[in-house]
């Protein structure tokens, strides 16, 4: 009787091939992140200002990567150059961490979407993006679009620029932020699934940015049930930014140690904001008094090493990563 398992390796090395051809780096299944080799990934790091106080990311990628972090969201603009953008997403991978990239200049601006998304599909960007697409994360647009944004727009908008993106052979996990400065966590919830499967790739993951200060009606109770809820229906969600406080006065604290516990106990990731220094003129955000691992303090000490949910306490890179640098 002839054998058929010549054949049936043959169609297991097609499929493996169409998986790696489809999915050349990370890859979102139901709601998590998984890596080139099928390790889940739960995302633990830090912002980082880069293109406004550290262009060459030294020595922030190199301090970060003390606290163990497994990624640094990386600040950026479409002023910045192919270059500068191909020298820091090396830089950060160097440093054994996933640099996801992030554009800043529709930060609230909807009508600034568009030029983002030209921006990343630009044939020397997208080059870029194409090159390190095996470890690197993209997050198409800081917080664009303010409380006025309807979810059908959001929709609308985002189905198409992720088409676009597409369409240029872009093929890494798309992060989209919520509207209202990324906050409105209810669009995520609700627009969400549809997104998923507009992209052709079903590559997507979401992004709540928790400015929830008690001062606008944010409590504990609430916080948690944002996050059961958005874990109990599936949604591919990290936290992106988050800090200790909003103002500095009455009701303008965030209960940072609550999100890190219950982003824990749901597998869910988070990235602080901000490694620091100068968020001006809100200091009080930054990790650091001088970039560097030895200046961390206060909530930043917290979140990076000493709490028990913090980046070095739960923070796990892929071991792709770790082992190897083969770029």
């Amino acid at each position: 009787m002839r054998s058929n398992i010549p054949l049936l390796f043959f169609s297991l090395f097609l499929l493996i091939s169409s998986c790696a051809d489809r999915y050349p780096g990370f890859r979102v299944t139901g709601r998590y992140l998984y890596d080139k080799c099928g390790e889940k990934v739960i995302l633990r790091g830090v912002n980082k200002k880069i293109i406004w106080e550290d262009p060459d990311g030294i020595p922030s990628y190199r301090e970060i990567a003390k606290t163990g972090a497994n990624v640094v969201r990386i600040v950026w603009l479409t002023r910045g150059t192919a270059d500068s953008l191909d020298m820091n997403i090396t830089r950060c991978r160097e440093n054994k961490m996933i640099p996801m990239i992030e554009c800043h200049d529709a930060t609230g601006k909807w009508d600034m979407l568009d030029s983002i998304v030209n921006y990343w599909t630009r044939p020397d960007i997208a080059a870029v993006i194409k090159k390190h697409e095996e470890y690197l994360l993209l997050n198409i647009a800081n917080e664009a679009g303010d409380w006025r944004l309807p979810d059908s727009t959001f929709r609308k908008d985002y189905e198409k620029h992720i088409n676009t993106i597409r369409a240029a052979g872009i093929k890494v996990p798309l992060f989209i932020d919520a509207s209202d400065w990324g906050k409105r966590i209810n669009t995520l919830q609700s627009e969400g699934p549809y997104l998923i499967e507009a992209d052709p790739l079903r590559n997507i993951m979401f992004s709540i940015h928790m400015w929830w200060p008690k001062m606008w009606g944010h409590t504990d109770s609430s916080i948690v049930a944002e996050i059961n809820e958005s874990a109990e229906m599936g949604l591919p969600l990290i936290v992106g930014e988050f800090g200790n406080k909003w103002e500095e006065k009455t009701g303008g604290d965030i209960p940072y140690k609550l999100i890190i516990k219950q982003c824990r106990l749901n597998e869910i990731g988070w990235i602080a904001w901000e490694w620091g220094p100068n968020n001006y003129p809100q200091t009080f955000l930054d990790m650091t008094e001088e970039g560097t691992f030895d200046t961390l303090h206060g909530w930043g000490l917290e979140v990076a090493i000493t709490d028990s949910f913090s980046i070095k306490n739960t923070s796990v890179r892929p071991k792709f990563m770790v082992d190897k640098i083969h770029d």
